[in-house]
């Protein structure tokens, strides 16, 4: 099927043994240094006065800190190459006979950037020198990769929410935080998705992301950002700076078809430098958010304080750094919740009168809701974090020809949060480890190589049970077997949902990824050629126990439940909860050239060839659905040998889309004027999504035989454990991954111009793209009836079987039962992507005391599926899409935002340098980041629980969408309803879709059609420096976010909000905001 007009792309079937003779080929030649190492490459040529090449000149290259020197030569064409130097300051000193001394100063070093530096010598004595004090052109002429640095001076020096490092990559073209994150709360918890910020490239998944410390991997066990349980992450002090890859990497990153960040640790200088830092906001502060209740700010409490400090052991030889940074914060939320009134509670059956306890009683003199039976007010949740981060660096140069550094990091702490109801309090948990050890060898000036080895763990505790009250731990009011308190219990639209102590559901993460990677570099004549082999061993364990105390949160009424009326009871089997072990490798080889034309003109070459063993089960415990093709057997009744049951399988997919994963990658970089300071590049590339551990992990620790839950349809409270429930193993929740996924190829492209204009300033402007295909895709449920397109629509059948109707718990009967079974939950891989974006930003590099940049972007971002983990990966997600139907499927991606500004600056207010004026006047600094964007896109739907679509699924969100009226505007901007309350779009444009003979007609409004509200903030911060006995400084710093305190309306969802669907009390009722109201930050730090 053709989904955006073009055909599906096919893998590129070049031999295995081409890679290995390419390997053989390059053995005998002449020099080797790094690649996809964290350090930088600095190259040129070196050329005489009418433009010849000088061969054998020395090339002294000096890092101002460290003093170490590292010296190449010149080949015959006048090439060299540096590999693997640490970002910073250098001094670039060239020599050959009959020719006068250059030393060029002030050469900038990036993490992971391959510069150029081209020099021309003048004839005349070896004891003749010249300076150039000037610093070359910023621009890169060798490369077509898409890319930038955050430098040390931006970090520091920038307004930085939570000091969380990874946010400051938005300031780049084409990248862009979600505004759609789950967060960590009581419903929905961000922990299974991630904790770290997730941030989109160029319309490719947050998943497809790669974050580098030291050249190691540290994404955790989603594939998705890092952080600690507060969503940070922290340790600005202990990154030297990183760069943002975005588009065209060269052959040496794999991994992924998104962005690459890449950051390097700081390390020890031959002075003594370091920090001590405090950061304290407090409420007292802030501006209330929109949406506060009346009264006083919620309070809040956040301090960050910490120090880092760096020196050399043995000069110019050994060296250490060091980072603490703790984190202490109270967070309070504010929710509202609705609690039986008095005279509701005096009506309750003996039985069910204790469990009332949960919730809470109104205070004095709130008013009865409109339904008579309930009361409504707000409450404070307190969220209480504690985490702990720290980082060591070691670098020890043992001679000219071998250097050695080894690094580590730990981020430990939990989060806690109560219930709504404030009956018992859970906690998240993070810990994170990463160990690395990289030696660089020099065979000659013109032989090196470079081994590196990283060891990353990560550790996600979901809703560990903290305290609770008396209630809350009442194991009298258990009915779920081995419970140890009351069960979930609910009336949904009536009463918030009580829980016990350890009724939530609970999750272990623990995630391992040993790696190990060998670079080269070689140079013959005008090609400089990388190769190198990487590999990685995963293990990923994860356990789920889904409501351990059961739950019975389906009543009709509220009346119901006082009366102790049955109702259907879920619960977790006894033992029913084992851990999945998930082991996968990956193995990967590939080999660049950088071909030097002509000397003003560049051509990357390379190919990549990367695959992934099988992903299995530790325990050979993976049992699957592995067809959903003629289930629908009728009168086959339901049994151990019904068609299309779940069986055991080695491992979680059969046949292996990797084998051929060989990824040619092809750009250029033409400099038309010969001066360095205007590129004309352009790149493409075949990158792969790989099937690793993520894909598989969560959903399938939640279906049999990993996690078993039965289940009683005639639940009553206060009798003692339920001896009625079933694990009827047809009625209990299975998994399908399709057996034989294609290739999930990545196609990526870009053209772009970047100009130097003077001697600070930079433009670059281009255009890139992304072709996706056979992503995967998962949901909640795929065991429904299936959809059929007819002249009115897509419709759902009538009489017509579910997929698989003896399985998952369907009814095994021509009409779906109500309420539909546990489900089959599915990984697919069709989904398909495309993205199509314009690209432009401005720089200002540090001169006068002023840097700043302006980035735009404008994308097109569609796909069939942004859901790769879990249906509901983000809040504004279709939690169960009729899978079956592309169509249907096709929208814009859940993250698209049309149209990104984002700006910032860092000013060196001028003043005084001396005197007593200097005190007051001088030292000033004023920084600010200023964000300006579209909104995110929303689905509208009917039907925000059951199934008004009639197809068998059990759940809480609606995948029917709403009927658009025609010739209603649904988005006219931001409206109020009569109540008063901020409407994101017209319910009056929505209506059900009309009635059709023969099933339930779809309706035609579809996915992800309509944006929410926009954003915008600005951020500012302005420090003031003293500095004394020449060495230390002291800065105060007044930090400001969201300064003019604009409300940035969330766009509607499901999670969050419940405000998409039509028909309800709060359809398109806007409830929340997209980040916080003012907040001021105040903080001192100390710097030698």
């Amino acid at each position: 099927m053709k989904v955006f007009g073009s055909n599906t792309s096919k893998a590129v079937a070049v031999p295995l043994f081409v890679l290995a003779m390419a390997l053989a080929l390059l053995g005998p030649w002449t020099h080797s240094v790094v690649a996809q190492v964290s350090g930088a490459t600095l190259s040129g040529v070196v050329t005489d006065e009418q433009g010849g090449p000088v061969p054998d000149a020395a090339v002294k290259i000096k890092n101002l800190g460290t003093g170490v020197t590292r010296e190449v030569r010149t080949n015959s064409d006048g090439l060299y190459s540096a590999p693997n130097l640490n970002p910073g300051s250098y001094d670039v000193t060239i020599s050959a006979k009959g020719f006068q001394n250059v030393v060029q100063h002030s050469v900038t070093l990036n993490v992971g950037a391959q510069q150029s530096l081209n020099l021309s010598l003048k004839v005349g004595s070896f004891n003749q020198t010249i300076e150039v004090t000037a610093a070359p052109p910023d621009v890169q002429t060798t490369t077509s990769t898409i890319s930038s640095t955050v430098d040390s001076t931006t970090m520091r020096e920038l307004p930085l929410n939570g000091r969380d490092w990874t946010s400051l990559a938005t300031l780049e073209p084409g990248v862009s935080s979600i505004p759609n994150q789950v967060g960590t709360g009581f419903s929905a918890n961000k922990g299974n998705r991630g904790f770290g910020n997730q941030l989109s490239n160029g319309g490719h998944r947050a998943n497809e992301n790669t974050y580098r410390v030291n050249g190691v991997s540290i994404n955790d066990y989603s594939n998705g950002a890092p952080g600690g349980a507060s969503g940070l992450n922290l340790g600005v002090d202990g990154i030297q700076e990183f760069s943002v890859l975005t588009s065209n990497y060269t052959a040496e990153y794999g991994r992924t078809s998104g962005a690459v960040i890449n950051a390097i640790s700081k390390s020890g200088v031959n002075e003594f430098h370091g920090t001590a830092f405090l950061f304290d906001r407090d409420k007292i502060f802030d501006a209330k958010n929109y949406f506060d209740p009346a009264g006083a700010i919620p309070p809040f409490r956040r301090v960050q304080f910490g120090g880092s400090g760096g020196t050399a052991l043995r000069k110019d030889k050994t060296f250490v750094y060091g980072t603490y940074e703790g984190v202490r914060q109270n967070r309070p939320g504010s929710q509202t919740i609705h609690v039986p009134t008095d005279a509701e509670r005096a009506l309750a059956v003996p039985a069910v009168a204790p469990y009332l306890k949960l919730w809470p009683e109104a205070p004095a003199g709130t008013p009865v809701d409109s339904n008579g039976v309930t009361q409504t007010f707000n409450v404070a949740l307190p969220s209480i974090s504690n985490e702990n981060y720290a980082t060591g660096r070691v670098d020890q140069k043992f001679s000219d020809k071998d250097s050695l550094f080894g690094s580590y990091f730990y981020d430990s702490g939990p989060q806690s949060q109560p219930d709504p109801l404030l009956n018992a309090i859970h906690q998240v948990f993070s810990r994170r480890q990463m160990a690395s050890v990289e030696e660089t060898h020099i065979f000659n000036p013109t032989l090196a190589n470079t081994l590196r080895v990283g060891l990353s763990r990560v550790r996600g505790d979901i809703n560990d049970p903290v305290s609770g009250s008396s209630v809350a731990k009442d194991s009298t009011l258990a009915i779920a077997p081995g419970a140890v308190g009351p069960p979930q219990i609910g009336v949904p639209g009536v009463l918030t949902t009580a829980i016990g102590l350890g009724g939530l559901n609970r999750f272990l993460h623990r995630w391992t990824s040993a790696q190990a990677y060998d670079d080269a570099f070689l140079t013959r004549g005008t090609h400089s050629i990388k190769f190198g082999f990487a590999f990685e061993r995963m293990l990923y364990n994860i356990t789920e126990k889904l409501s351990p105390n059961g739950r019975l949160n389906n009543y009709p009424s509220l009346a119901a439940l006082l009366n102790n009326a049955p109702d259907r009871l879920n619960a977790l089997a006894p033992g029913g909860s084992n851990e999945v072990a998930i082991r996968e490798s990956l193995f990967a080889g590939y080999v660049q050239d950088d071909w030097r034309i002509i000397p003003n003109l560049t051509i990357n070459m390379g190919v990549r060839y990367e695959f992934t063993t099988l992903p299995k089960d530790a325990n050979n415990r993976i049992q699957e659905i592995t067809t959903i093709v003629n289930c629908a057997t009728p009168g086959v009744a339901p049994g151990p040998t019904s068609p299309c049951g779940p069986q055991h399988v080695d491992s979680f997919i059969h046949s292996n889309p990797t084998t051929k994963n060989f990824e040619p990658r092809i750009g250029f970089s033409w400099d038309p004027f010969k001066d360095g300071k205007t590129a004309v590049r352009g790149g493409f590339g075949i990158f792969d999504v790989l099937p690793l551990p993520y894909e598989f992990g969560l959903n399938t620790a939640a279906t049999a035989p990993f996690q078993i839950i039965g289940f009683d349809p005639a639940a009553t409270l206060g009798s003692g454990v339920d001896p009625n429930i079933s694990f009827n193993p047809n009625k209990i929740r299975n998994r399908y991954i399709d057996q034989n996924p294609k290739r999930a190829d990545v196609l990526n492209w870009n053209v772009n111009v970047q100009r130097q204009f003077g001697t600070n300033w930079t433009l670059i402007v281009g255009y890139v793209g992304s072709r996706s295909v056979h992503l995967s895709v998962s949901g909640d449920d795929i065991n429904l009836v299936p959809p059929v397109m007819t002249s009115a629509g897509l419709v759902i059948p009538s009489n017509t079987y579910q997929l698989d109707p003896n399985w998952g718990g369907a009814n095994g009967g021509i009409t779906p039962g109500g309420p539909g079974g546990a489900g089959i939950r599915p990984v697919l891989f069709d989904g398909e992507s495309t993205y199509n974006g314009f690209q432009a930003q401005l720089k200002r590099d540090m001169s006068h005391g002023l840097q700043g940049q302006l980035s735009y972007t404008y994308g097109n971002c569609k796909d069939t599926s942004s859901a790769p983990v879990t249906g509901d990966t983000y809040v504004n997600s279709v939690a169960v899409p009729l899978l079956l139907s592309k169509s249907y499927r096709i929208g814009a991606c859940d993250f698209d935002i049309r149209h990104i500004l984002v700006g910032s600056v860092i000013w060196d207010v001028p003043g005084p340098k001396t005197g007593f004026a200097s005190y007051v006047g001088g030292g000033w600094q004023i920084g600010t980041i200023v964000t300006a964007t579209s909104g995110s896109p929303f689905t509208v739907t009917f039907g925000g629980g059951g199934d008004p679509l009639k197809t068998g699924f059990n759940g809480d969100f609606s995948m029917d969408y709403a009927q658009l009226v025609t010739g209603c505007n649904p988005t006219p901007g931001i409206t109020n309803n009569s109540a008063g309350r901020v409407l994101a779009f017209d319910p009056n444009c929505f209506t059900p879709a009309p009635a059709v003979a023969g099933g339930v007609l779809v309706g035609n409004s579809g996915r992800n059609r309509f944006y929410g509200p926009g954003l915008t903030t600005v951020d500012f911060s302005t420090f003031k420096n003293f500095s004394f006995r020449e060495r230390y400084k002291v800065q105060f710093r007044a930090e400001f976010f969201n300064v003019m305190n604009h409300p940035n309306f969330a766009a509607p969802n499901f999670l969050n909000d419940a405000n998409n669907s039509i028909l309800t009390s709060n359809t398109g009722v806007i409830g929340s905001t997209s980040t916080s109201s003012r907040q001021i930050q105040l903080g001192l730090k100390l710097s030698w």
